[in-house]
């Protein structure tokens, strides 16, 4: 999967759950999201052709909040960070540098609590 197909399925995860606020800058309070997204992101990954490495959703503690890290295909991709809304936070990892978009450059050295949640079995 290119990198443009990946930021577009990302994009529409982000979006698709409803209830919850529009950008990272704007986060809602947890328990205003509609369930937990960590089980509907699994399910847009399931419904995705399988990576290599295999596609993998993290959950961690960063900034008070439970977020979800959904890593693997190619090594230069965005790894994406969501909140439990569905929203974006930031490309913690990956691209070019390995570094992300730059919008949480303390994740690594802050987030805590990692925990596997899904890796895909294909």
């Amino acid at each position: 999967m290119n990198r443009f197909t990946l930021l577009l399925t990302m994009i529409g995860l982000a979006l698709s759950v409803a209830g919850c606020a529009s950008t990272a800058d704007e986060v809602a309070p947890q328990n205003n999201c509609p369930g937990n997204f960590s089980l509907t992101l699994i399910e847009q990954l399931k419904q995705k052709p399988k990576q290599n490495p295999a596609a993998e959703v993290t959950q961690y503690l960063y900034q008070s909040r439970t977020v979800y890290l959904v890593t693997g295909g190619t090594p230069d991709a965005y790894n994406y960070l969501f909140d439990n809304c569905g929203n974006v936070v930031c490309a913690a990892s990956g691209g070019l540098t390995g570094k992300g978009d730059g919008a949480c450059p303390d994740f690594a050295a802050t987030a805590t609590n990692p925990t596997l949640i899904w890796r895909d079995p294909r």
